[in-house]
């Protein structure tokens, strides 16, 4: 699945645990999306997460996964 392989041309999905969009889309089509998901809904549940300082929007990522969901089950 290669989540943590970000290429540098691709767009960033978690800052914190170096997520990329397309990662998570493939992940969505092979049916794993909730393998992602979960694992950063976990990490964020216990403050693993550095969003305020890693993402440039400083906020968490979370409401990008639903984003991403909607437009890939089109």
């Amino acid at each position: 699945m290669g989540c943590c392989n970000t290429k540098t041309d691709e767009k960033s999905l978690c800052y914190c645990f170096n997520i990329s969009e397309n990662a998570y889309i493939e992940a969505l089509k092979a049916g794993k999306g909730d393998v992602l998901k979960d694992f950063v809904v976990f990490q964020t549940k216990y403050n693993y997460c550095n969003c305020k300082n890693l993402n440039p929007s400083k906020q968490c990522c979370l409401k990008d996964f639903k984003i991403l969901e909607k437009v890939n089950l089109l």
